[in-house]
């Protein structure tokens, strides 16, 4: 049995195969639209079809005659409900000093549209064909704005102003590091090699669109929202302080299965508050599910950001310092999370290496497009991109190999902890090591002789190399575990599985550390109704700090038992060991099992009264400090000379995780993320043309990787275990997200043999083939 060998069940460490698999797969998942609630109404929007206008009137009257139709409300109406605006949180104090520009954001609009998809009314029907029917009734009349889509255009001089208090269209500018360390570490360097790069604009384009059921119970007054979310308490927060104005318990959040989020769902969306709204007023159930093109221009964007810089090396191709600008397209306004990713790209520009000095100004601009928000890895895919760039352009400027370029800056473990010239400490790992196993594994060494085998078939093959570390491990949690009266027990988890694999892998912990066998061990999350407190998942956070808390929690489960089980047996605590789920009185065949024990803690008779009724514990961890993920992967392509299409022949990771809790789910995730990486390489970008129009509104126009893109993966780990929490683990969901973009697009040039950090994202066959016949043609042009 290898390593990946699934096995039926198992404890830390063990890979075992997901226990939610069998219902998902055979058509017993519960999403948001399979719900059907008594008396339950259908929500259908009125959007924007332009980009930036005035509203001028919207008339309904047509609207509200139709068959079907309960309701036809405006912005106007939501405004009179005193309701409030959708907040932005995520603008760091420490690194932005309170200077940013607030935007208003309520759910519906009663002014002036700024973007394509923005909503201006809704219709509540019987059905969901007779809202969809009536939206189109509703007629609406703008005065059309000037417009600005792209960075480049919202910073021009000529550009229009879209807020009054927001000069030049920047929503912040921040700046961290040592600017004069940077000035002088660049008076000394041989070499100055500068660098710009361009994300993409991103759709999440997730399985499962979001959706939202509201209701409201006259009875309690209380409102409750089912949602296709990854983080329902952050949602009812946000819905209870900011928007409803009322206390949390008046607010019930939850959600079943999801399918997949990627930082898409991460907070509260304008028709979460709206179906609430509605089915106050109507006092019924009111669902919205979108369209999958209405998906497309209402989910907020990742991305789209632009980074330009320089970076001083010395004589012998060693960084001495960096210094770089990013800008970030915001969009039309500030979502909850849309501070999340330029923050965090900025901090990790330090990168893997020994750098030492750096500055970094940071800053956000407003267009006349959607909202942006977290996409998978936030920020890190970004500042990565930008850093192995620079290294591929600095080994051909230098006239260094791309991999002995990074071998001479990599961090090594004698250097940690590593105090970046940013922001973080790197507390421990071998970033160096995990390199030279990857080079290893590739035969970096031996590529010219698969280059020629390529050739000889009609191919240009390339190889490229990317190597990051990342962030992970976000905020606090809470888990607890309760014994039922039948001695099994139940997670109730803070963190929320959306695809993970959580009610696998805490009852894998439970398993471990407890001897319960996994018929015994159910996980309940998702609802705020049931779990006091959570954070949600996203950003690598749920094993750190979910394990964490639960393995808290176990330990106080075995000290509870120990003092119940002494009793029983008329023991000492000191008299009793615990292992594999039994308390084992020393010198002596006397023993009880932890279900026993909970099963006793629950009886009226013969259970001691000052012991309290029943066993349970609440862990809490809090991520103080975080953790650092780092790799290494490698990339081979083909490329057909004529038709410009590239195959990934293959492809080598090489991950530190720290701890692999369950090795086979953690290939899921590199998997599913490098997968990811390859769409931002080659085929996704969200276009808008000049006038505001988004033409990517489908997946005809936008699109996303299939089977057929994805190369054969060969992984290993090499991990260093992290003191900062009690499992040693390190984030390991976002890693192929992050490495795969600039090892792609590197291999590419490599393949053609064009200039290095010259082609853009993603690299269409077009691109290639244009680079290509200009390739083509210098080397005709040569005497």
């Amino acid at each position: 049995m290898t390593a990946l060998d699934p096995i039926p069940e198992g404890g830390f460490g063990d890979a075992v195969t997901r226990r939610e698999d069998l219902r998902l797969t055979t058509g017993q998942g519960r999403f948001l639209d399979d719900i059907v609630l008594a008396g339950m109404a259908h929500m259908a929007t009125v959007r924007s079809d332009r980009a930036h206008a005035r509203i001028v009137s919207v008339d309904v009257e047509t609207a509200r005659q139709a068959d079907g139709v309960l309701a036809v409300l405006t912005g106007a109406d939501f405004a009179a409900s005193g309701w409030g605006d959708i907040p932005c949180e995520s603008m760091p104090p420490a690194i932005t000093k309170g200077q940013w520009v607030r935007t208003p954001y309520p759910a519906l609009l009663t002014d002036r549209v700024m973007a394509m998809g923005d909503l201006v009314a809704i219709v509540v029907a019987e059905s969901r064909k007779a809202a969809l029917d009536a939206v189109e009734l509703v007629e609406v009349a703008y005065d059309d704005l000037p417009v600005v889509t792209s960075l480049e255009a919202a910073l021009s001089e000529d550009a229009p102003q879209l807020y009054e208090n927001a000069p030049g269209n920047r929503v912040f500018s921040a700046q961290i590091g040592d600017a004069d360390a940077v000035e002088a570490a660049f008076a000394k360097a041989t070499h100055v090699v500068p660098l710009t790069t361009r994300q993409p604009r991103m759709a999440h384009a997730s399985m499962e669109m979001r959706g939202s059921i509201g209701v409201y119970d006259a009875r309690m007054g209380r409102y409750e929202l089912t949602t296709s979310t990854q983080n329902p308490h952050s949602v009812r927060r946000l819905l209870a302080s900011s928007i409803l104005k009322v206390p949390a318990h008046k607010v019930r959040v939850s959600a079943g299965d999801v399918g997949g989020a990627f930082g898409l769902k991460g907070r509260v969306y304008p028709e979460d508050v709206l179906v609430l709204w509605a089915a106050e007023r109507l006092r019924r159930p009111v669902k919205w599910v979108p369209t999958r093109s209405e998906a497309f221009v209402a989910d907020f964007h990742g991305r789209d950001q632009m980074a330009d810089g320089e970076m001083a090396f010395d004589a012998e191709g060693r960084i001495l310092g960096l210094r770089a600008t990013t800008v970030h397209n915001l969009g039309c306004r500030l979502g909850p999370a849309t501070g999340v990713s330029p923050f965090l790209s900025a901090r990790m520009l330090a990168g893997p290496y020994a750098m030492p000095a750096a500055h970094v100004r940071v800053e956000g601009v407003f267009s006349n497009t959607r909202t942006t928000t977290s996409f998978r890895g936030a920020g890190r895919p970004e500042a990565t991109y930008f850093l192995e760039r620079m290294l591929d352009k600095a080994a051909a400027q230098i006239g260094l190999d791309p991999a002995e370029i990074r071998r001479r800056n990599l961090l090594t473990a004698d250097q940690m902890p590593y105090k970046t010239a940013l922001i973080d400490r790197y507390d421990c790992g071998d970033f160096k090591a995990v390199f030279e196993r990857a080079v290893t594994l590739a035969d970096w060494g031996g590529f010219e002789t698969r280059r020629a085998q390529s050739a000889a078939n009609g191919k240009l093959r390339g190889q490229g190399i990317s190597c990051f570390v990342e962030v992970s491990a976000l905020s606090n949690e809470r888990m607890e575990l309760r014994f039922d009266l039948t001695g099994a027990a139940t997670v109730i988890a803070g963190t929320f599985s959306h695809g993970q694999g959580h009610h696998t892998l805490y009852a894998q912990m439970v398993q471990d550390w407890l001897g319960l066998p996994f018929e015994q061990i159910s996980v309940v999350d998702g609802d705020t109704d049931q779990v006091a407190y959570g954070g949600g998942t996203y950003a690598s956070r749920s094993v750190t700090v979910g394990g964490s808390a639960l393995r808290r929690a176990c330990d106080e489960i075995i000290a509870k038992g120990k003092t119940i089980a002494a009793r029983l047996m008329q023991a000492s605590e000191d008299e009793l060991t615990f292992e594999k789920g039994l308390y084992v009185r020393r010198d002596s065949n006397e023993r009880m099992s932890l279900s026993e024990v909970a099963v006793a803690s629950y009886r009226v008779l013969g259970h001691p009264a000052d012991l309290g009724v029943g066993l349970e514990a609440t862990g809490t961890y809090t991520a103080q400090p975080q953790n650092y993920p780092n790799g290494c992967h490698i990339v081979e392509v083909e490329v057909d000379p004529d038709f410009g299409t590239v195959t990934l022949v293959d492809y080598i990771a090489v991950d530190d995780v720290g701890v692999a809790v369950n090795p086979l789910l953690l290939e899921g995730q590199l998997i599913g993320s490098t997968a990811m990486g390859v769409g931002q390489a080659l085929i996704e970008q969200v276009v808008y043309d000049d006038a505001g129009q988004q033409v990517t509104a489908a997946f005809t126009e936008y699109g996303v990787p299939r089977a057929t893109h994805m190369p054969p993966i060969r992984s290993e780990l090499l991990n260093t275990p992290t003191d900062t929490n009690p499992l040693g683990v390190k984030g390991g969901a976002e890693v192929g997200t992050i490495a795969a973009p600039p090892a792609i697009i590197r291999a590419i040039e490599d393949a053609i043999g064009c200039p290095s950090a010259s082609l853009t994202l993603p690299t269409s066959a077009e691109k290639i083939l244009d680079a290509l016949h200009k390739t083509n043609d210098k080397k005709k042009a040569k005497p």
